[in-house]
């Protein structure tokens, strides 16, 4: 004859399993989280480690909230067994989680209110990949009116894009010194220099598809400059950072450049990282992301920010406006910006 059971001892045990798998399952979003974070600090060794920052923000909150869990199932087993002491594991989770908290800091900078006297631009980027409707883009830039516009991948379109273009920008350099380069700056305002950057075939990914302006020195202001580039995809960290490199190389950055860009590299990827810290430079951050925005015949509403515009010391965005859907798989932007240094 079986003995009876005992309902009380039964609820314990389901209890201790269910406290386990939870414990299983927090400390495994734990380890994701640390690595997860420790693998873009190896990108020195092996550049692809870097990728994994693609998913450092989810991946710090699954850290933080698997964290907290756990912290809450210390709380409460100390709870039932009467203990008033804070443990070191307690102390420990604690300072996971601020390590966590610290690492979902921004990489990117909000904008902010210019002094009322500052100059000011308006600043136009957008990759028109794939687009087959160039007329969404004049209706945008017709009603931002942008002082420069920076555009990659831009086929030759006849009629009114072209035409709009033309009309109203005198000023047009692209990333080769003489001939045809997708990558584009347009500008209203007259340079002192105009700059291809690329050396060699630059829509074969064999070189910086970038173009930059000189502008020159005004009443009370220094002389400054502008680039637009677009890096290679976002799968290649070792053409990347080398084409960073020829960019600095051949133009360079300072406390008074803009550079506009389809970069393929997300604010916390390692390769743009670096670039920024090398040269003092600041990224904006986007109202929302701008890439991927098509999926196939699928409709996105985006992943990513790697559309960018990397400022000086000496300016201040003081709005950063994605676009609409515009044709391309990629967000545009509009952005002000003046002088304050």
């Amino acid at each position: 004859m079986h003995a009876p059971v005992d309902p009380s001892t039964s609820h314990t045990s389901t209890g201790v399993r269910l406290r386990r798998w939870l414990v299983r399952i927090a400390v495994l979003g734990l380890a994701i989280a640390g690595l997860v974070l420790l693998l873009p600090k190896l990108a020195g060794q092996w550049p692809y480690l870097g990728l994994a920052a693609l998913i450092h923000v989810p991946a710090m909150w699954l850290g933080l909230v698997s964290t907290l869990g756990l912290l809450g199932l210390l709380v409460l087993r100390a709870l039932q067994v009467r203990r008033a002491q804070f443990s070191r594991t307690g102390a420990g989770f604690l300072g996971i989680a601020l390590i966590l908290v610290l690492a979902l800091q921004p990489a990117t900078r909000l904008p902010a209110p210019c002094p009322a006297d500052a100059q000011r631009l308006t600043l136009a980027w957008l990759n028109t990949r794939h687009t087959q409707q160039p007329g969404r883009i004049r209706h945008w830039l017709q009603r931002a009116r942008p002082d420069i516009i920076g555009v990659a991948e831009m086929p030759s379109w006849p009629g009114d894009l072209e035409e709009y273009l033309d009309r109203n920008y005198a000023f047009m350099q692209n990333c080769q010194r003489k001939g045809q380069c997708s990558t584009r700056l347009y500008s209203r305002i007259p340079p002192s220099e105009k700059l291809g950057l690329a050396r060699g075939d630059a829509e074969q990914r064999r070189t910086l598809s970038g173009a930059g302006l000189v502008f020159p020195a005004g009443s009370g202001t220094r002389a400054w400059s502008i680039a637009a580039v677009h890096l290679s995809r976002p799968t290649s960290p070792d053409a990347q950072a080398r084409e960073l490199r020829e960019f600095e190389a051949r133009m360079g950055a300072d406390a008074d450049t803009l550079i506009l860009g389809d970069f393929n590299l997300s604010p916390r990827l390692p390769v743009l990282q670096d670039f920024v810290a090398r040269n003092g430079l600041t990224i904006t951050r986007a109202d929302r992301p701008t890439w991927p925005l098509e999926l196939g015949e699928t409709r996105l509403e985006g992943l990513w920010q790697i559309d960018h515009l990397l400022t000086g010391r000496h300016w201040q965005v003081e709005s950063f406006k994605a676009s609409p859907w515009l044709g391309s798989d990629h967000r545009g932007f509009v952005a002000k910006v003046c002088r304050v240094g």
